[in-house]
């Protein structure tokens, strides 16, 4: 009886983990060993430097709903910061990233989204304010790694992945400088007569 019960909830067990099964994606921009190298830059073209940048993998089953992809193993989602030095312009996690939508081993649509952090928290708030300090790569249509398989597969690289600039801030115009000057001088009259 104590073997049927103990056979009966591995079934169980393995029944349900293949039911949550997704497709999974390395979130990473550079791989010595095959595609790809694709460095993100600023508005002028200069690469990220700097746990101030941060990076982020999006994924979905239609190129028009795609979402944040989480952890495969926590189900959080994961920031990758940008390097310094000669690692400028690229991020690296070793997380397996997960496109939930998406049956494992199957193909999805996935986009790189990068932001400045010192302007939100988070690619949505960053983009929300709508002045710049935020991209995203071209999509890609790659399938994922299938951890499910047999044999299993790991992540996928982001093969095709290519590089990709911030939107520029932009900045005050020299009439709202200047108007902003007269109101300085005109205050400190004020306050010094």
């Amino acid at each position: 009886m104590k073997l049927s019960v103990f056979v009966i909830s591995c079934v169980i067990s393995i029944w349900t983990f293949n039911s949550m099964a997704q497709s999974t994606f390395l979130l990473q921009n550079f791989s010595f060993s095959n595609n790809p190298n694709a460095p993100v830059l600023d508005a002028e073209s200069n690469l990220l430097s700097g746990a101030v940048y941060a990076a982020e993998l999006w994924g979905g089953a239609n190129n028009n709903s795609l979402v944040p992809t989480l952890d495969f193993f926590s189900g959080q989602r994961v920031f990758a910061t940008l390097g310094t030095g000669l690692s400028a312009g690229y991020f690296t996690s070793t997380r397996s990233m997960a496109v939930n939508q998406v049956g494992s081993g199957q193909f999805a649509w996935v986009q790189v989204r990068a932001w400045d952090t010192r302007l939100g928290a988070t690619w949505e708030e960053v983009a929300a304010l709508g002045a710049g300090g935020y991209g995203e790569s071209l999509l890609l249509y790659i399938r994922g790694g299938d951890p499910d398989g047999v044999p299993p597969t790991l992540p996928s690289p982001l093969i095709g992945l290519q590089s990709f600039s911030l939107r520029p801030i932009p900045e005050p115009s020299v009439w709202r400088l200047s108007l902003l000057g007269v109101a300085a001088l005109l205050l400190l009259w004020w306050k010094s007569g």
